[in-house]
């Protein structure tokens, strides 16, 4: 038993007058949780594929920003030519919702990688009785575990859309700069809500499993389940259903924020945004906060039944 606790990752308590003057028991668990992950290379991995994902859409950026300045000369000129190649190359802000869409799912796979054992491997190592006989709150524990798991989605998606945009607009004209300064909340937003949907739930299922890789599994699963039955339903008749399945549900407030329009020709092929939207933003917002909350629920409700006293 010793030796499996000193695995996880925890250190016996200092003495009282040291532990009063410590820091908040969050950190430590969520700085050593993030430690252990870092160790394996499945996290290395994940992290270099939602890395991948960052460099296409920065190439596509870039190619956006300088076709847009090069029809903006043209439309002087050439109006009809300037007005085909923005149809081509589409907006600037289809670009950022696709970038969120897409790393929304990547992310959750690297989350599977790197989260999915934050509370099934203490669970597994029967560690959780010992670490509560301490002067260790449930509040702190989960939100250690929360932080780990936030971490994740704040590095693939929350830091690279700053960069992105950044990028962008470091090389954008000044008529196109000025368009982009109001895409920076909205899009922060959207990729903060992701951060919220996918560490909750991941975190959530954790706190009912005890294999890292069953809970890793059945995390995708469930996700790539959901969106699956979600869109699928939806485009047979049943609009409700849409609100199902995370992925539509994030296009769909992701779009309403960015003020994202018709899709350009790049977008429609891919088949990213075209007709997987939902009627209702703010139902889509509800149907992910609903997620949200299921996730928190699940960790409240096996933090009661594992802690007594």
């Amino acid at each position: 038993m010793k030796n499996q606790i000193f695995a996880t990752g925890y250190r016996p308590l200092p003495p009282e007058d040291a532990r009063a003057r410590g820091p908040w028991a969050g950190w430590p668990i969520a700085r050593t949780a993030l430690l252990l992950a870092w160790r394996r290379t499945g996290t290395k991995i994940v992290l270099m594929l939602c890395a991948s994902v960052v460099f296409a859409v920065g190439v596509a950026l870039v190619v956006q920003v300088l076709a847009e300045n090069a029809a903006q000369q043209l439309a002087e000129g050439q109006p009809i030519a300037a007005s085909m190649m923005r149809g081509i190359i589409g907006e600037i802000q289809e670009t950022f919702a696709v970038f969120l869409r897409v790393q929304f799912f990547f992310c959750a796979v690297a989350l599977a990688v790197i989260a999915g054992g934050l509370i099934a491997d203490d669970r597994h190592a029967g560690a959780l009785e010992l670490y509560f006989s301490r002067p260790l709150t449930p509040r702190a524990y989960a939100l250690g575990k929360l932080l780990a798991a936030a971490a994740v989605p704040a590095i693939t998606i929350v830091a690279p859309f700053v960069l992105l945009w950044l990028m962008a607009v470091g090389i954008a004209p000044p008529a196109l700069r000025a368009q982009m300064y109001g895409l920076l909340l909205p899009g922060l937003g959207g990729a903060l809500l992701a951060t919220l949907v996918l560490s909750a739930t991941v975190v959530g299922i954790s706190a009912h499993g005890e294999r890292r890789r069953t809970v890793g599994v059945i995390f995708v699963v469930l996700l790539l389940a959901l969106s699956a039955v979600g869109e699928g339903v939806a485009e047979a008749g049943f609009a409700l259903a849409g609100y199902l399945s995370p992925t539509r549900d994030l296009q769909t407030v992701v779009d309403s924020l960015l003020g994202v329009g018709v899709g350009g020709f790049a977008a429609q092929l891919l088949e990213l945004r075209s007709g997987t939207v939902n009627d209702s933003a703010w139902l889509s917002a509800g149907a992910l906060a609903l997620m949200t909350l299921a996730g928190l629920g699940a960790l409240a409700a096996r933090l009661r039944q594992e802690v007594v006293g």
